[in-house]
Parts: C-alpha cells; structure tokens; sequence
C-alpha cells in the first residue's frame, strides 16, 4: 500500500497566529517543530495500517518547513514549493492507494484559525460548479482526477467539519476549536499525536470503501479576490469573463485545467497587490 501525505501547518495544534506560519515570524521555528510531530505521526499511523510506502509533501508556504533532523526516517518528503503543477498534491498519480491531510485549516471566510484559501489576503472565494471550496477540496479534487481516496483529514474544527459536509465518509481528527481567527483552544500535543495516528489508521481500513471526490467537466472555476485591481490582473487570462468586479469566471474541461488556471489568476492577482503597496 502506498500513501501520499500532504501536510499544512495552519491546522496544526498550537499554530494560532502569523508569527508562526511566516517564514520571518518570532515563532516559526516551534511551529516547524509541532509540524513534523504531527506529520509524523500520520506516518507512524500509516506505517501501522500496513503502508509499504509514504510519501509526505510539505505543504504550506515555500515547502521548506519540515524539521529534516526530526522527520520520520521511514518516509519519503517532497521539499520546496517553486512551480509545483499539482500545488499541495505534487507528484499524486495513480500508483497511489490513498491521500491523508494532515493540519489544513477552514477556507476563506468562515470562522476558523487562520482560515484562507490557498493565498491569504488575495482569494475572498473560490467556487467548482458553484460549490464554495477550500483547500481540502482542492487537493481531495486533483487526487480523484487520479482515482485516489480521500480517507483523512487533521486540523481545526471548522476545517474537518468542511471536510466532513463533502467527503462525509473520511476520516477526521479535530486537533483544537477556534475562538477567533488567531485563537484556539489546544489539546494536549500528545492526546492530538495520538488522533492523528489512530485517524489515519482508521481511514486506510476503510479506504476501498470510500469514493473519490471529483468534479464532473465541464468544470466552471469562480475566482473572488479581495478588490477589483487583482480581478483585474486576474482576468487578463485568455478564455476568463469577468462575472462581477472583483469575480473572475473560466470554463475549464476538468478539474486539473481549472486548478493551473486559478493558480495563474492567482499569481497576476498578487502581483497587483505589490503594485499597490509599492
């Protein structure tokens, strides 16, 4: 059996505010550390569902987060983020038997620690044929165009509790409760290694049973930004419209076409907000 690990860190117990997850921040470093535990132990999980063989692929921010001194030595680890084709999934195909997430947080918007998608401060809202999407539904798409199941997810409540309202047969463990948007309340780190251990465990028993998460083409990718400027460097993509000011819409064939497509958007809609703040 071979899985594939996808790890953020905004999910991670403990990890409440920006002076974790940026890369200059006071707290980086502790974060990191919380990281690779938590990773880890989806691994040793994984290791005792019968894996032959895991992949981890460090998720958040520039890829380079996970401690390499402390990572499980049984695993294998995807490091740095620079044009990655499948974002947080890189490298997922169909040699894969199942995809585990591990510290993912809620999407944009809704109350959970540090919620966002995929770029924090650019993406008000995302939406695949009219459903709003995070994160988690991003990575849980592309691995179905692959015919590989979903079958856990860590992190906030509000994230598993969206991970559970479109994929209500996975796995969850719920690792802290928002209190506000750089506020939770933590369980204790070792009770939280041993939710994810045993999540994981439980999801790949069950991972023949459990459907993929796909979107059926013709896919119909919605892009809100946070103003109109970066919708308006985001529909300078050939084929967009522009739904509404700060909306952007592009019909792609399949999920894969429409997540390298927001990316681009994403990419011209960051560069506008330097302009602004130069």
């Amino acid at each position: 059996m071979k899985v594939y690990i996808t790890s953020d860190m905004e999910g991670i117990c403990g990890v409440v505010h920006p002076e974790h997850t940026g890369v200059d921040g006071r707290r980086h470093y502790e974060a990191r550390k919380w990281m690779t535990e938590h990773i880890n132990a989806a691994v040793e999980g994984a290791f005792e569902a019968g894996a032959s063989e895991v992949w981890v692929c460090d998720g958040h921010s520039n890829g380079r987060n996970v401690i390499l001194d402390l990572f499980h030595p049984g695993a294998r680890l995807l490091w740095g983020r620079q044009n990655r084709r499948s974002g947080q999934v890189e490298g997922i195909d169909e040699s894969f038997d199942a995809l585990a997430m591990v510290g993912f947080h809620a999407r944009a918007g809704t109350l959970g620690v540090l919620n966002h998608t995929t770029n924090s401060g650019v993406v008000h809202e995302m939406k695949v044929n009219g459903m709003a999407v995070g994160e988690i539904d991003i990575n849980a798409a592309t691995a179905g165009e692959f015919g590989v199941p979903v079958v856990m997810v860590s992190g906030g409540a509000t994230a598993t509790a969206q991970a559970k309202e479109n994929m209500p047969w996975l796995e969850t463990a719920t690792v802290m409760d928002p209190v506000g948007t750089y506020s939770a309340n933590l369980l204790p780190l070792g009770t939280v290694h041993n939710l994810v251990r045993e999540a994981i465990k439980q999801g790949l028993a069950q991972r023949k049973d459990m459907p993929l998460f796909r979107f059926e083409g013709p896919i119909r990718l919605e892009m809100t930004f946070h103003d109109t400027a970066m919708a308006d460097a985001a529909a300078m993509v050939p084929g967009s419209e522009r739904l509404a000011p700060r909306t952007c819409l592009y019909t792609a064939a399949d999920f894969l076409e429409a997540f390298r497509v927001h990316w681009v958007m994403i990419v011209l809609a960051t560069s506008e907000r330097w302009v602004q703040t130069a």
